[in-house]
C-alpha cells in the first residue's frame, strides 16, 4: 500500500511539474517574442503602417499574457508597451504621418486593456477557487457536483419567480456505462465521463449550469428557456455525442456495448409547479426514455391531464384522486407509471386497428393508465423482489388486478372499466387469474389490454429478469396466441406497428 501510495504521489508531483515547465516555457516564448518585434522595429526604419501591424501583434501576445499570468504578465505587458512607446515617440514624434497618433493611442489602450484583463481574470480566479474550496467542482468530470446543483436550482427558482421566467432541467444518462467500466475498467469509465461532460458543456449557453448528478448521470439546469428549445439542445447534444465518440481513439473498441445517451427533460412553470417536480419529472422522463429505447429523448409528459379532457366534472375530481394513489405506487414501483403510460399508448394502437369506437378507446386508456393502481395494496419489497416470489407472495401480485377494479369501481360513467381492469390477468385457455375465464367470457378491452401489458413487461428490464428486444417480444406473442392471448388481438397489435416503426425500436434498444 505505501509503495503505491508513493508511486502514486510521484505521478502526481511528475504531472505538476509537467504543467508549471510548461506554462514557464510559453511565459519565455511570449518573452522572446515580444522582445524579438521590439528589437525588429528598432533597428529597421520601417514605415508606420508597418509597426502598426507589428504593434498589432504585440498587443495580442500582451493581452493573453495578462490574462494567463496575472501580475507577472501585466508587468511584462506594461514594460513592453512603454518600451515601445519611448521608441515610437524618439523615432516618429518629428513626423507629421497621422498614424503616429493611432500608434500611440493603441499603446495606451494596451495598457489599460491589460489591466483590465488582470481585474477581471483574477476575479474569475477567485471565484473559481471559492468554487473548489468549497467542494462544488466533480474532480473527474470537471462539472459542478451533486450539491452544487442542489444549491444552484434553489437560487435559480428564486430569480425565475421574481422575474417571472421559466426553468428547464435536462437529465442524462450513459447508456451501459457499467458494461463499459466492467469491459474496459474504471480508468477508461472515467474518461468518458468526463468527455460526455465536455460535450454536454459544447452544446450548452453561458447561463446553463451542467452537473455531476449521479455515478452515470448529469442533470442541466437551463434558466430562461422555452419547451421547444429544450427538445433541440437535447437532440444537439445527443448528435453530437454520437458523432464525437466515433472520432475518439481511446473509445475504438466500444461499437458492440452501444454506448449513447438518454435523456428526460421537464420544465417550470408550464409544467413543474415546484422544485421537487422538476428533479422528478426529469427523473421519470429519462426512466421513460430508457424504457422505450435506448439513446432516447423524451419529455415529461402529464397523462392525467390528457385525460381529465375527456371525462366530467365529478370524474376529473375522482381521477385527481387517482392521480395521487398512483404516485404512491411510482414511488413504491418506479417501473408502474411509465409502464402504463406506454401501455396506453399500446392499446390505442389496438384499438384503431380493430375500429373500436371513440368511446372504447376513452375507456380503454383509462383503464390501461388505472390496470396497476391496485399494487399499493402490495409491499414495496414484494413489488421490486429479484429473487423467486413465495406461494404466499405470489398470491398478492395474483390480486393486484381485483385491487386495481376495486379502486376504480366509483368511475361507474365508464362502463366496463371494473371488468376490463379485473380481468387483464386472464388468459384465452382459461388458466388466467383472478377468475379463470376463458376464450369469449372475457372482454375484448381486457384481452386487448392483456397483449400491451404482456408485450411492454417483455421489454422492459426488471429486477427479476433481462429484457427482450423487439423481434424477441413480437415471436412470443406469436407462440403464445390462442393459449394466453387472442390471436385476433395479436395479430391487430403487430399490424399496428408499420415496418419503420419496429425498425426504429430495435435501434434504440
Amino acid at each position: 500500500m505505501i509503495y503505491k501510495n508513493t508511486l502514486n504521489f510521484n505521478k502526481l508531483k511528475s504531472a505538476n511539474y509537467s504543467i508549471h515547465l510548461l506554462a514557464t516555457i510559453n511565459f519565455i516564448f511570449v518573452i522572446i517574442l515580444n522582445t524579438t518585434l521590439e528589437i525588429t522595429q528598432v533597428l529597421y526604419r520601417l514605415p508606420l503602417h508597418w509597426i502598426i501591424i507589428l504593434s498589432n501583434i504585440q498587443i495580442i501576445t500582451l493581452l493573453f499574457v495578462s490574462y494567463k499570468y496575472l501580475s507577472k504578465g501585466f508587468i511584462t505587458a506594461l514594460f513592453f508597451s512603454f518600451v515601445n512607446i519611448i521608441h515610437i515617440y524618439y523615432k516618429y514624434s518629428s513626423s507629421d504621418n497621422p498614424l503616429y497618433v493611432q500608434i500611440m493611442s493603441y499603446r495606451f489602450i494596451t495598457i489599460l486593456l491589460s489591466a483590465l484583463v488582470v481585474m477581471l481574470a483574477s476575479k474569475q480566479k477567485k471565484y473559481q477557487k471559492s468554487i473548489e474550496d468549497n467542494g462544488y467542482i466533480d474532480s473527474i468530470t470537471e462539472a459542478f457536483n451533486h450539491r452544487y446543483f442542489q444549491e444552484r436550482l434553489d437560487l435559480e427558482l428564486l430569480r425565475i419567480n421574481r422575474n417571472d421566467s421559466t426553468l428547464g432541467t435536462i437529465m442524462i444518462d450513459i447508456d451501459n456505462f457499467s458494461k463499459f467500466n466492467e469491459t474496459f475498467s474504471h480508468r477508461v469509465g472515467d474518461h468518458l465521463l468526463k468527455f460526455t461532460s465536455d460535450v454536454i458543456k459544447s452544446e450548452l449557453r453561458l447561463i446553463d449550469i451542467v452537473c455531476r448528478y449521479g455515478a452515470d448521470e448529469f442533470i442541466v439546469i437551463l434558466p430562461d428557456i422555452k419547451k421547444n428549445q429544450l427538445l433541440q439542445l437535447s437532440e444537439q447534444i445527443l448528435t453530437n455525442f454520437n458523432q464525437s465518440i466515433l472520432k475518439e481513439h481511446q473509445f475504438n473498441n466500444i461499437k458492440d456495448i452501444n454506448v449513447s445517451l438518454s435523456m428526460g427533460f421537464t420544465i417550470y412553470p408550464e409544467v413543474a409547479s415546484n422544485r421537487n417536480e422538476l428533479i422528478s419529472q426529469s427523473e421519470y422522463a429519462l426512466h421513460h426514455a430508457k424504457q422505450t429505447g435506448r439513446s432516447n429523448i423524451k419529455i415529461y409528459r402529464d397523462v392525467f391531464n390528457d385525460i381529465r379532457t375527456i371525462l366530467s366534472s365529478t370524474e376529473r375530481e375522482l381521477m385527481t384522486s387517482l392521480r395521487t394513489l398512483l404516485g404512491t405506487v411510482s414511488a413504491k414501483d418506479r417501473y408502474t407509471l411509465g409502464h402504463s403510460e406506454r401501455v396506453m399508448d399500446y392499446v390505442i394502437k389496438i384499438g384503431k386497428q380493430m375500429n373500436l369506437d371513440q368511446n372504447r378507446i376513452k375507456i380503454l386508456k383509462i383503464a390501461a393508465l388505472l390496470h396497476d393502481i391496485g399494487k399499493v395494496e402490495i409491499p414495496q419489497q414484494v413489488l421490486n423482489k429479484k429473487g423467486k416470489l413465495t406461494e404466499e407472495e405470489f398470491e398478492m401480485i395474483r390480486q393486484h388486478p381485483v385491487y386495481s377494479a376495486d379502486i376504480v369501481e366509483p368511475l361507474a360513467g365508464l362502463g366496463e372499466l371494473y371488468k376490463i381492469i379485473k380481468h387483464h390477468h386472464e388468459r384465452i385457455d382459461g388458466r388466467g387469474y383472478p377468475s379463470q375465464l376463458a376464450g369469449d367470457e372475457i372482454p375484448l378491452e381486457s384481452r386487448i389490454l392483456t397483449v400491451a401489458d404482456s408485450f411492454d413487461a417483455m421489454l422492459s428490464s426488471r429486477p427479476y429478469k433481462e429484457p427482450l428486444d423487439y423481434n424477441q417480444a413480437i415471436e412470443e406473442l406469436k407462440n403464445c396466441s390462442g393459449k394466453q392471448f387472442d390471436e385476433e388481438v395479436v395479430q391487430a397489435f403487430i399490424m399496428s406497428f408499420n415496418t419503420s416503426e419496429i425498425k426504429e425500436n430495435e435501434l434504440n434498444n
